[in-house]
């Protein structure tokens, strides 16, 4: 439960039962096999081999579990009847020797029949074996899949037309089914009994066969391969024409066969030219479907509203608490026993102190008997629920309901860049700054009371407000924001009333409407935290309901505590309510967002952090930053546009090229630069003498090659939404992709790191990194950024150290044009009698109407993908003395450099 992407850490394999015991099987060519090779339903097949010289008579029994399955044959007809086999007898779909059956002994002869042929079964009896051959085919896959859903919805199963002798495989697979996209596949023993004794079938036996698990597979979105084929014996038969004619009988001998077959799932096929609304269908052959919808969106929306909420809050202000209770419904004991299942590292559980981002999954669901969603009554999905033990059961039982993903991140101010990540990277629709209710007064000596700023940072922190500055960073950086006011079971009336009264100081200050839901009292021994009651729905709904979607002045204050459960409820009331911001539903327009040549992608996937997996399917969570060959990248992280689909080709980066020495420019990312000694293309004159081009190329040489090298070819192998495995991703969506990369370029580094993007650009064209950026900042605060200041900055999963190459004021009024740069407030080449005594710029004094700044950045480890319009948090390289570390400047990207 503690981490957004997780692997089975003992995933089943599919291994070979010819491996076991481990020796060689040779491929040996039989007399008479010719150079082309040999065909088996229509797949190539490796060269066969001959049972003697494969070292081994019989296989082990079929596992009753597993994604291995023996079968004698997959046929839809009755087997031939054979007058001599050198193999042993079975009955058709038995595992029982014939000569095992009571009453019934075995003669071999070679007289030929002259009974009329048995009766072929009717086409239910077909349908009905094809149906359980293809559902038994789904099992065995889902067997090697780490998650799957154990519901049939969806299933696509071939039919059989009546007058069809054959089942017509389809030219190529269909819709994958959901659930499988993770599947390491099914083996498939054909020719062999259950017990594991060689039988074989003759080659027009294992061509039909073939064709026929190439048809089930199909309609499951797999495809087939064939692994390994064996002669394991002959036969003999005799054949009675039935045309009529007088004709005497013939008698046949040929080979028998055994292939091993994998059935995989076919996740290279890109899914986005296949239909989301229709099931697999051809000319030759009809489908039908079954079942609900579930699992996968057909739609451009998903049919399950997704909030995305970040909690903050200063340390030991109960976040992790306050979000364990609400994902268990488990109350606390003061001690942090409902955190427990949120922490993920052992020092986190011995201190109290969370140092990294945890999210959890609440639903929300119309209460059992309900019919209708309006005005119901609703019901929370939780681990606490009885049938819920993983978020693929909250995606079900919420479905076309309501889910929230809550992210909770780090408040101590060792672990401010953590703290920072939950609030940018993530893009959450909503904030929940938790400030304990006994912040303003000292409780020492009661359980769960809260540490002075003292307490945490020692004689350093005398003097410093910690909620205060976590409540003003989620102001300062415009975030929809809720308050919640934790540990209402310690505080007193007076500390409670001056809590509060400093929250509704700072909102007020930041032109925002606090808004206090009425506490709830203590409740009793007998407290149900899976209802909502209509009452808290009805306060949440009246308080929502002037501003529509559009709540971003509005800051919902609620005061609760998790060890009484008190206000609980009415914070799901909230969760079940709130609405997703205007600025998030309404659909981004990528041509808004260009990048450093002008060109914007279609689609944007921002990287948070990386997984890798090796190729036997186990998984590592830490990332070394290097790709060994037989593993294959996981990414997490936002899509911001656009959507992703199984089989996509996109391009991952900027990487970083190798040092060649031939262009220095090449290099001008990776050295820390100076004044005066600075490569590239940022200006070597005032920008006011320049003209700024919206490529923000400052030469006039042209603009800088593009580095083709800093993109690689991927391809998406998997895609999950909040675990769930899914064949697309929807933009606004936090999910996981699985990625190949096509082709490796050796000049090139293989390190995938955190603040890169996954792209698909439009028409063809080449995307190029940037080496800085300009931002427009508004901030009473801006006279403290100088030239030659190093600061951390912000932009979107982008945590990269930057130089300050200029600082411009620019004017405020209306109708000035934004390009205009009023005064050049300092740069880093200039070098006059304007210094000051420690050496710096000194900075001239800029009029009050000034009320803006734009300033120039250069990074100085690697180039990164910036986009214009997006914002941009500035914070100082290492925080001054007596502050809590979150002090920044929030802004704009205004210009992109090349």
């Amino acid at each position: 439960m503690a981490s957004v992407f997780t692997f089975d850490p003992d995933p089943p394999r599919v291994s070979s039962p010819w491996s076991t015991p481990p020796v060689t099987t040779p491929r040996i060519q039989p007399e008479d096999a010719d150079d082309t090779g040999y065909q088996f339903g229509g797949l190539i097949a490796p060269q066969p081999a001959h049972l003697a010289d494969c070292g081994i008579s019989k296989l082990e029994a079929e596992p009753q579990d597993g994604p291995t399955e023996y079968k004698l044959h997959l046929l839809l007809r009755p087997r031939r009847s054979f007058t001599s086999s050198s193999t042993g007898r079975f009955v058709s779909g038995s595992n029982q020797s014939r000569s095992k059956l009571s009453g019934f002994e075995l003669h071999v002869s070679t007289k030929p029949e002259t009974s009329t042929p048995a009766p072929a079964p009717s086409f239910q009896t077909r349908q009905n074996r094809l149906q359980h051959l293809t559902t038994q085919l789904l099992w065995r896959l889902q067997q090697s899949s780490p998650y799957h859903s154990s519901s049939a919805a969806n299933l696509v199963l071939p039919v059989l037309p009546e007058t069809a002798l054959k089942l017509v495989t389809p030219p190529k697979p269909g819709k994958l089914l959901p659930g499988l996209e993770e599947s390491r596949g099914a083996l498939y023993e054909i020719g062999v009994s259950d017990d594991g004794t060689f039988v074989g079938l003759t080659k027009d036996e294992l061509d039909e066969s073939l064709l026929n698990l190439r048809a089930m597979a199909a309609s499951l979105g797999c495809r087939v391969e064939i692994l390994r084929t064996v002669i394991v014996g002959t036969c003999e038969w005799v054949s009675i024409p039935t045309t009529g004619k007088i004709l005497p009988a013939k008698a046949s001998r040929e080979k028998l066969w055994v292939a091993e077959v994998l059935v995989i799932p076919d996740t290279h096929q890109s899914h986005r030219e296949q239909s989301f609304n229709t099931p697999l269908s051809n000319a030759n052959a009809t489908v039908t479907t079954s079942g609900r919808h579930q699992a996968i969106w057909t739609e451009e929306e998903s049919p399950t509203e997704q909030l995305r909420i970040s909690l903050t809050g200063s340390t030991t202000s109960g976040k992790s608490s306050l979000l364990g209770t609400l994902s268990t419904s488990t109350l606390d004991n003061g001690r942090g026993k409902s955190r427990l299942s949120l922490l993920k590292h052992r020092h986190e559980i011995a201190t109290g102190v969370t140092s990294s981002v945890a999210p959890e999954l609440i639903g929300y669901q119309v209460a059992s008997g309900e019919k209708s969603f309006d005005d119901v009554e609703l019901s929370v999905v939780n681990y606490g629920c009885g049938n819920v033990s993983s978020w693929n059961d909250i995606h079900t039982a919420a479905e076309g309901r309501r889910l929230v993903f809550l992210i909770d991140s780090a408040g101590h101010p060792r672990y401010r860049r953590t703290t920072v990540r939950g609030l940018v990277s993530w893009a959450p629709h909503w904030t929940i700054c938790c400030v304990a209710s006994d912040d303003c007064e000292d409780t020492t000596g009661k359980l769960g009371s809260t540490a002075s700023a003292r307490d945490i940072l020692g004689p350093a922190g005398a003097g410093i407000d910690l909620s205060k500055a976590h409540l003003e960073l989620c102001l300062k950086l415009d975030l929809s924001l809720v308050v919640v006011i934790t540990k209402y079971d310690i505080a007193s009336r007076g500390g409670l009333r001056q809590t509060l009264a400093k929250i509704l100081s700072i909102v007020k200050a930041a032109g925002r409407q606090p808004v206090v839901l009425a506490p709830t009292p203590h409740p009793g021994s007998e407290l149900d935290l899976q209802a909502l009651q209509h009452s808290h729905e009805d306060e949440v709904k009246a308080m929502l309901s002037p501003y529509g979607h559009d709540a971003s002045m509005l800051v919902p204050i609620v005061i609760t505590s998790a060890v009484t459960g008190s206000g609980i409820n009415k914070l799901h009331a909230l969760l079940s309510q709130l609405p997703i911001p205007k600025s998030a539903r309404m659909p981004y327009h990528p041509s808004a967002y260009v990048g450093c040549t002008g060109v914007s992608p279609s689609t944007l996937f921002h990287l948070d952090e990386i997984f890798t997996r090796s190729g036997d399917g186990t998984s590592t969570p830490a990332y070394d930053g290097r790709l060994r060959a037989d593993s294959r990248i996981v990414l997490s992280g936002h899509l911001r546009y656009g959507n992703l689909c199984l089989g996509d080709k996109l391009y991952i980066g900027p990487f970083t090229p190798e040092s060649t020495n031939e262009d220095p420019k090449l290099e001008m990312h990776r050295a820390r630069s100076y004044p005066g000694q600075l490569s590239g293309n940022f200006p070597s004159t005032p920008p006011r003498l320049q003209r700024r081009p919206l490529s923000g190329d400052y030469t006039s040489g042209g603009a800088r090659p593009i580095l083709e090298s800093e993109w690689q070819l991927v391809q998406v192998t998997s895609i999950r939404n909040l675990r769930l495995p899914v064949q697309r991703l929807l933009a606004g969506q936090v999910g996981t992709v699985g990625i190949e990369f096509m082709k490796a370029k050796p000049t090139i580094s293989s390190k995938v790191r955190k603040g890169m993007v996954l792209a698909r650009s439009q028409d063809g064209d080449i995307l190029t990194a940037c080496g800085g950026f300009r931002a427009l900042f508004d901030d009473k605060d801006y006279l403290s950024m100088e030239p030659g200041q190093l600061y951390s900055t912000h932009i979107a999963s982008i945590r990269a150290s930057a130089k300050i190459i200029t600082v411009e004021a620019i004017g405020s009024t209306a109708d000035q044009d934004a390009d205009a740069v009023t005064e050049v407030v300092g740069h880093v080449f200039e070098f006059d009698e304007s210094t000051s005594e420690d050496g710096g710029v000194k900075l001239p004094e800029i009029a009050e109407s000034n009320k803006q700044v734009e300033v120039t950045f250069q990074f100085v480890t690697y180039r990164e993908w910036v986009e214009v319009g997006t914002q941009v948090l500035v914070m100082p390289g290492n925080g001054a003395e007596g502050s809590v570390g979150l002090e920044g400047f929030a802004g704009r990207v205004t210009r992109v450099l090349d």
